[in-house]
């Protein structure tokens, strides 16, 4: 599947329900459909969405329901069908075993359909960035950059523990040395906390961050000097922001799930990269 090469203006509408560290893998392949024309985004969280739009990737964000996206499987409804044709292609990441929601939408009238897998296949080898890329036609797609307004933030060092599995969490004692060796060397640490993070135990007198959505922790993540956490989405966004970052990978194939780019390094081990082997990323 290749995407459209003229040069008329393509109208996209995009539907992602996946995770932030999934939709940020999928952003080099949506900025290269940007190029053909303005993109919609859809999907069950319009926060984490909203981060291609505030960095001018896609026009806007909207919630599943603002179109009835739910009634493809009862039968469409008016507003869906309304909704939908005024896209020349609309790309939904899900799996569409009967062919349901293909269906529906070449039936509504839109003439470029493109329902995929919202996740590489467990024998993925490559890139995950590359699965979205390859099933677009795309190939040779640059790393992910979101700029975003610092608005003031400042932060020597931020540390987000937590991710969306715990088995892909360095655990919590080893940040916890970490943030006591880097205090030693005289960094300034502040912790990340999200709501996945809520019941994680600090040492008293720890500083924390909390936000109100993901948009502002990627104003502060921008103004971040260096950056630890594990296989999660907030370190694919910590990568993405452009500060330094050490991505810290046990189970997980970094080779697949780690963020890209000259400013990211990973520290793996089986089953943990040790605090002096964390601690070597930032030396190499």
């Amino acid at each position: 599947m290749i995407l459209n090469r003229s040069t008329h203006s393509v109208r996209t509408l995009v539907v992602h329900t996946g995770g932030i560290g999934d939709f940020l893998l999928f952003c080099p392949a949506l900025k290269r459909l940007a190029e053909e024309g303005p993109v919609e985004l859809a999907g069950v969280d319009r926060d984490r969405l909203n981060l291609a739009v505030v960095s001018g990737i896609a026009e806007a964000a909207h919630l599943i329901d603002h179109f009835a996206f739910s009634s493809i499987f009862t039968g469409p409804s008016p507003l869906f069908q309304k909704y939908v044709t005024q896209f020349d292609r609309v790309i939904v990441w899900m799996t569409d075993g009967d062919g349901r929601i293909a269906g529906a939408l070449r039936a509504a009238g839109v003439r470029d359909v493109r329902v995929l897998p919202g996740l590489p296949p467990i024998d993925w080898k490559q890139h995950a960035s590359d699965y979205y890329a390859s099933m677009l036609g795309l190939e040779g797609l640059p790393p992910l950059r979101m700029p975003f307004e610092e608005d003031g933030y400042t932060h020597d060092v931020l540390i987000h523990p937590g991710s969306g599995g715990k088995r892909k969490n360095w655990p919590l004692e080893n940040f916890i040395d970490l943030a006591k060796e880097l205090a030693l060397r005289g960094r300034c640490v502040t912790w990340s906390l999200g709501p996945a993070e809520s019941e994680t135990k600090l040492p008293p007198n720890s500083t924390i961050l909390t936000v109100p959505s993901i948009v502002t922790l990627a104003r502060h993540l921008s103004g971040t000097a260096m950056y630890f956490g594990s296989d999660s989405g907030v370190t694919h966004l910590a990568a993405a922001c452009g500060c330094k970052a050490v991505a810290i990978f046990g189970e997980t194939n970094p080779a697949v799930w780690a963020p890209k780019g000259d400013n990211v390094k990973v520290a793996s081990g089986n089953p943990w990269p040790s605090v002096s082997e964390v601690l070597r990323a930032i030396r190499e």
